[in-house]
């Protein structure tokens, strides 16, 4: 069961704007529960003259293939606007999961198409968190630094805390002149 079955764009400007904006997550995410996931963005427009059909054969042939990768949670097909403008995503359980579907020979097939049926596209990777129940989803780079949950105790003592510092790798001496 695709529990984002129901995610919808907010206006018809969702391929323009923050994917965090662009849909009503609040809506639709509460079955997601809590957690953390992937999200790949592709944001692109089209050439005037691609060929609407192949690229869907190819997409479509690609989404059956990501359904049955291993933690897949869902894909959103973005309709073009009328400038050509779309966004698509992909939800997954974790970027390894990602990564590996990526590699899949239908996908592969799919990415061969960018350059002749695209005038520009886009990747986006964002972490998307649920600390607890009722709480909004929260998107953030997937680089970037995870949220941390105001909820959580903060360690206290020097005992909870981990070394700052280790010290130097038993191999290097500070200061030492080469011999």
């Amino acid at each position: 069961m695709d529990v984002l079955a129901d995610l919808a764009p907010v206006s018809g400007e969702y391929a323009r704007v923050p994917v965090a904006d662009a849909f009503d997550w609040a809506d639709s995410a509460g079955s997601l529960g809590i957690g953390e996931w992937y999200l790949v963005a592709f944001r692109s427009i089209r050439r005037p003259d691609a060929d609407e059909v192949r690229l869907a054969h190819f997409d479509e042939q690609a989404h059956l293939e990501a359904v049955d990768a291993s933690g897949f949670v869902h894909y959103y097909k973005g309709p073009a606007g009328a400038d050509g403008a779309c966004l698509s995503f992909c939800l997954w359980e974790s970027r390894a999961h990602a990564r590996a579907a990526a590699a899949r020979p239908k996908h592969l097939e799919a990415v061969g198409l960018l350059h002749e049926m695209y005038a520009a596209y886009t990747l986006e990777f964002l972490r998307v968190t649920r600390a607890h129940d009722n709480a909004p989803l929260v998107f953030a780079p997937y680089d970037a630094a995870p949220p941390i949950d105001a909820d959580l105790p903060v360690p206290t003592s020097p005992q909870a805390m981990p070394p700052l510092d280790a010290g130097p790798a038993p191999d290097f001496v500070p200061n030492a002149l080469p011999t």
